[in-house]
């Protein structure tokens, strides 16, 4: 008889939920790049003189490196969440926040940010409904 056996005690296995902890840390990358894209995309509208004329006509006056800012603190914030997720007490609200950021990544808008967008609800989702 092994030791674990002889004294009467068993190790309960905790199941993390990995695959949604690495679909929500790419989530949390592929918006964090989305951020630095608008960033980059700012600096250059700066630069050539068209930010003000841009800003006018698309963005309502919005700059575009207030949005990058925005994407790049709810990349963020949904790195925190997966990384609350992958921590068997914290899952159901590390997969919350990344739920709620997730969603919330869709307003800078953009490629990076719209893949974040779903696969973070995906991840999120995946967490949730794990036992």
């Amino acid at each position: 008889m092994s030791e674990q056996q002889a004294s009467g005690s068993t190790a309960v296995k905790v199941k993390k939920p990995i695959v949604a902890f690495v679909l929500c840390l790419v989530a949390g990358v592929l918006v964090l790049i989305q951020g630095i894209v608008r960033l980059l995309q700012s600096r250059a509208l700066e630069v050539s003189g068209m930010a003000d004329e841009i800003r006018r006509r698309v963005f309502a006056g919005v700059a575009l490196h207030i949005v990058g800012i925005v994407a790049l603190i709810f990349g963020v914030i949904i790195l925190v969440g997966a990384v609350l997720m992958y921590q068997p007490s914290m899952k159901i609200t590390g997969a919350v926040v990344v739920l709620v950021f997730s969603i919330l990544s869709i307003l800078p808008g953009g490629l990076f940010g719209f893949i974040g967008f779903i696969i973070g609800i995906i991840g999120s989702v995946l967490a949730l409904v794990m036992k």
